[in-house]
C-alpha cells in the first residue's frame, strides 16, 4: 500500500460521545494508584496524593496554582506541596466530584463543602451546595442561612433567605426561633430596619425587639439607638395615633409589656421624640412595561382602592431602547436589547435596573443584537435566543446564557429547529421552545404558511436538546410562562385552513403542561385568551395568578387590556384601567417586577416633583 495519501481519503471516525465518560470513570478508579499521583496537598488533618493534570482540569483554584509553579520553574519559588485549610473527609468529597460530577451533601457536611467549593472557585459544585439550602430552608434556620450565604458570598441565597424572613415576619415565626434569640446587636438593627419586611403595624417590629431583649438581659446594647434607627412611619412621637397606640401597648401589664424588655423600650421612648425614618414598610408586585418613548413604567394592577391603576416612571435608562425585552432575575429588572432610539438600529445592550438604589447599570451586552428577543429566567441565569430585526424576526438559533451574579455570557447549543414565532419558557432545569413557524418568508399577500405543534426542550444541566410532547394545537406567535413548575401556552395563530376563509387567522387558545401529569399538554378551555387581548400578547406569572396582556386589534396598540385567572377564567385586575388603556401610549415589553413598597414612595415623590 502506498505510504502517501490525499485529502480525498481521509475520513474521521469517533467512537462516540461516551468515549469521554468512560475515560473519565476509568480515571476515577485508578485515581488511587501511587504511580499516577504527581502532586501532594496538605490538608488540616493529613496529606493526600492526587494527580495534578486532572485536579487542574476540575479546579480553577489548582489550575491557577500550577500554572503559577510550572512559570517558577526557572528558578522562582515552587509551591509543591499547597495547604488547604480543608479536611481530608472535606477534601475526599472535593475529588469525588472532580472526577463524577456527583457530591453527596447532608446537614453534617453541607457548610465544610460550601466553603470549600468557594475556597477553590469550583462555582458548579457551590452552585449544588446553594440549591440544596434553598431546598430546606424554613423559619427556623433562615436567618442562619442568610448570615452563611453573606459570609460566602452567594447572592442568588442571599436573595431567597431574605425573601422568606419578610413573608413570615409578620406571622411572628421568625421572632420566635432560636436563631433570632442569638441575632446581634448589629445584625437585629440591620433585619427590624428592612423595606421589605412584611408587618401588621409597628407594633410587631416594637414586640420583636422587646423579645430579643427580653432574651439577652446579660447584654448592654443600646436601646435608644436601635428604637430611633427600626421604628418608623412617624416624625413626632408626640402626635402620631399609631405610636400612641404603640406605647399605650408597652405600658400594658400583660406579656411581654410588663417585661424588662418592654421598660428599656420604654424608657428609650421616652427620650426620644422624632423617628429618623418615614418609609412604606412590606413589597408590593407591580408591572413594569417599556413604551414607544424608551421609557419604563411601573403600573399597580394589583392593587385595589385608590392605588389602583396607578403608575410612577423610573429613571431613565443608560441607553434609550425602543422594543427590547424585559425580565426580572434576583430582585433586578433587566431590559435586553431593542432599537437605538435615532437609528432605529437593533442594539445588543443589557440594562439592569436596582429597586434598592434607583439606579439602571450596563451589564455585559448580548452576544448578537436583536430586537425583543425572547428570554426567560431561572436560577440566577438569563437564557436569550431569537429576536427581530427591522420587525422581521431573526433567522436565529442561538441560544446564549447569562448569569446575572456574575455579569458573563456563555454560548449553548443552537435551536435544533429555530422556528419564527415560536414561545419559549422555562422551568426546574428545562427550556420549552414551543411552536412556531419554520416559513422564510409567505408570498405577497398570503398567511397561508406552515405552523407547527413541535416543542423543543432543552436540558440544562445535561445541555442537550431533545423533543417534547406535541401541542394539542398549532400555534405561532404564543406566549409562553412558567408557574410552580408547570408551562402554560397562551393565544398565537394559525390559519384557518378554508378556501373561503383566505387570509383569515384564528387565535388559538390556551394549554397546560402539568409537572405531575404523563398526559401531555392538556387544553384549558375556561382560559380561551379574551378577544380584547388577542393581539399582541404577552403572558406573565404573579403567584397566584397567570396574566395576559394585548390588545384587541393591530390597530389598537394604545389600548393594551390586561386579564388575570381567576379559577373559573379570565377577569380583569382591580387596576386593568390605567395608563396601559389611556390611549397615550404603546408598550412592547412588561414584566412583573416585586420591590419593597418603600422603593414604590420614593419613585412616587420623585415622579411628584
Amino acid at each position: 500500500m502506498a505510504s502517501t495519501s490525499s485529502t480525498e481519503d481521509r475520513l474521521e471516525l469517533t467512537s462516540g460521545v461516551l468515549h469521554a465518560s468512560r475515560i473519565v470513570k476509568e480515571l476515577s478508579n485508578v485515581r488511587h494508584m501511587e504511580a499516577l499521583c504527581d502532586g501532594t496537598i496538605r490538608l488540616l488533618d493529613g496529606t493526600v496524593r492526587v494527580s495534578k493534570a486532572l485536579l487542574a482540569a476540575g479546579c480553577p483554584y489548582f489550575r491557577a496554582l500550577y500554572q503559577f509553579e510550572d512559570g517558577c520553574q526557572g528558578g522562582g519559588k515552587k509551591t509543591s506541596e499547597p495547604r488547604l485549610d480543608i479536611t481530608s473527609s472535606t477534601f475526599e468529597l472535593i475529588l469525588d466530584y472532580t472526577y463524577t460530577g456527583r457530591v453527596l451533601l447532608h446537614s453534617d457536611n453541607i457548610e465544610d463543602v460550601l466553603k470549600a467549593s468557594d475556597l477553590l472557585l469550583m462555582t458548579d459544585l457551590k452552585e449544588l451546595c446553594i440549591q440544596y439550602l434553598m431546598g430546606r430552608i424554613d423559619v427556623d434556620n433562615c436567618l442562619g442561612i442568610l448570615q452563611f450565604a453573606q459570609q460566602f458570598s452567594c447572592p442568588r441565597l442571599v436573595h431567597f433567605a431574605k425573601d422568606i424572613i419578610c413573608q413570615h415576619f409578620k406571622h411572628r415565626q421568625i421572632v420566635r426561633t432560636e436563631e433570632f434569640r442569638t441575632l446581634s446587636e448589629d445584625r437585629l438593627s440591620e433585619l427590624l430596619s428592612w423595606d421589605g419586611v412584611e408587618v401588621r403595624s409597628e407594633v410587631d417590629i416594637l414586640g420583636a425587639l422587646v423579645y430579643w431583649l427580653n432574651c439577652n438581659m446579660d447584654t448592654n446594647p443600646n436601646v435608644e439607638s436601635l428604637v430611633t434607627s427600626c421604628l418608623r412611619e412617624s416624625s413626632d412621637l408626640s402626635y402620631d395615633p399609631k405610636f400612641q397606640r404603640a406605647l399605650q401597648a408597652v405600658r400594658a401589664t400583660q406579656s411581654p409589656w410588663d417585661s424588662p424588655g418592654a421598660t428599656r423600650v420604654r424608657d428609650a421612648l421616652a427620650r426620644t421624640r422624632r423617628i429618623r425614618c418615614i418609609r412604606k414598610r412590606g413589597t408590593k408586585t407591580v408591572l413594569a412595561c417599556c413604551d414607544s418613548q424608551a421609557r419604563v413604567y411601573l403600573v399597580d394592577i394589583f392593587s385595589q382602592g385608590k392605588h389602583a391603576g396607578s403608575h410612577v416612571c423610573l429613571p431613565p435608562l443608560c441607553r434609550p431602547r425602543i422594543k427590547p425585552s424585559m425580565v426580572v432575575e434576583g430582585g433586578y429588572l433587566f431590559v435586553l436589547g431593542g432599537m437605538s432610539v435615532e437609528d432605529r438600529k437593533p442594539r445588543s445592550d443589557v440594562q439592569r435596573y436596582d429597586p434598592t438604589t434607583n439606579t439602571w447599570t450596563l451589564q455585559a451586552s448580548m452576544p448578537y443584537a436583536a430586537c425583543s428577543p425572547k428570554v426567560v429566567a431561572l436560577a440566577g441565569k438569563l437564557y436569550v435566543t431569537g429576536g427581530y430585526d427591522d420587525e422581521v424576526e431573526l433567522e436565529i438559533g442561538q441560544l446564549e446564557e447569562y448569569d446575572v451574579y456574575s455579569n458573563q455570557w456563555r454560548p449553548l447549543p443552537c435551536v435544533p429547529n429555530r422556528r419564527r414565532g415560536a414561545a419559549v419558557a422555562a422551568s426546574g432545569d428545562k427550556i420549552y421552545y414551543i411552536g412556531g413557524s419554520p416559513w422564510q418568508e409567505p408570498q405577497m399577500g398570503s398567511l397561508f404558511f406552515r405552523v407547527l405543534d413541535a416543542v423543543d426542550i432543552f436540558f440544562i444541566k445535561e445541555e442537550v436538546w431533545v423533543s417534547g410532547p406535541q401541542l394539542q394545537e398549532r400555534r405561532c406567535y404564543a406566549a409562553a410562562v412558567s408557574q410552580d413548575s408547570n408551562i402554560f401556552v397562551v393565544g398565537g395563530v394559525r390559519p384557518i385552513e378554508c378556501p373561503s376563509a383566505h387570509g383569515q387567522l384564528k387565535i388559538t387558545g390556551t394549554e397546560g403542561l402539568y409537572q405531575d401529569s404523563h398526559m401531555g399538554w392538556t387544553k384549558l378551555s375556561q382560559y380561551h385568551v379574551p378577544s380584547e387581548a388577542s393581539v399582541c400578547l404577552a403572558a406573565l406569572a404573579h403567584p397566584r395568578h397567570l396574566v395576559v396582556l394585548g390588545n384587541a386589534r393591530p390597530s389598537e396598540v394604545t389600548r393594551t387590556s390586561c386579564y388575570i385567572t381567576d379559577g373559573s377564567g379570565w377577569s380583569s385586575p382591580p387596576g386593568a384601567d390605567s395608563i396601559l388603556t389611556s390611549g397615550t401610549h404603546v408598550f412592547h415589553a412588561y414584566a412583573l417586577i416585586t420591590l419593597p413598597s418603600a422603593a414604590i414612595q420614593d419613585l412616587t415623590s420623585q415622579n411628584t416633583d
